[in-house]
């Protein structure tokens, strides 16, 4: 039995030109989603403070938030095979995961479990800053000027 070979369709994000973005541009998104990071992170920390907050504020699944939003679709057309990226999404999603449990913890009224685990989230949203920074480096440093 042979193996599959993948061939490039006009379709295929890799050749897709049409889609791609000066470096310029790139770097300008990356910031972009790294900032709706850090206000979704500041919405989650008011929600345990006990303030209301639109659970679209502060989506629950990885892919609905405004950086994963980003992150699936440009950031992943550009960047989806750079090692830098995988530890990123990794990063990400272990975020997420932690928010079910504060959401769940603020729903259930366990405040003091709640904060505790957001103290957890906050250090993984500083662990996913710091791979958002080495993106930004990686790009920086890249001699591609199309993305």
């Amino acid at each position: 039995m042979t193996g599959m070979v993948h061939t490039h369709t006009a379709h295929d994000p890799v050749l897709d030109h049409s889609r791609r973005m000066t470096k310029e541009e790139a770097l300008r998104q990356v910031r972009l989603a790294k900032s709706s990071h850090i206000r979704w992170r500041a919405y989650v920390q008011a929600m345990v403070a006990g303030l209301k907050i639109e659970e679209k504020r502060a989506p629950i699944h990885h892919k609905e938030c405004d950086f994963g939003h980003w992150f699936y679709n440009d950031g992943f057309r550009a960047f989806g095979h750079w090692q830098i990226y995988q530890d990123v999404e990794y990063s990400h999603e272990l975020l997420h995961a932690v928010y079910q449990l504060v959401f769940n913890a603020c729903g259930n009224g366990e405040q003091a479990r709640a904060a505790a685990l957001a103290e957890q989230l906050v250090g993984i949203s500083h662990s996913l800053l710091e791979a958002i920074a080495l993106l930004e480096e990686e790009m920086q440093a890249s001699s591609q000027e199309l993305f």
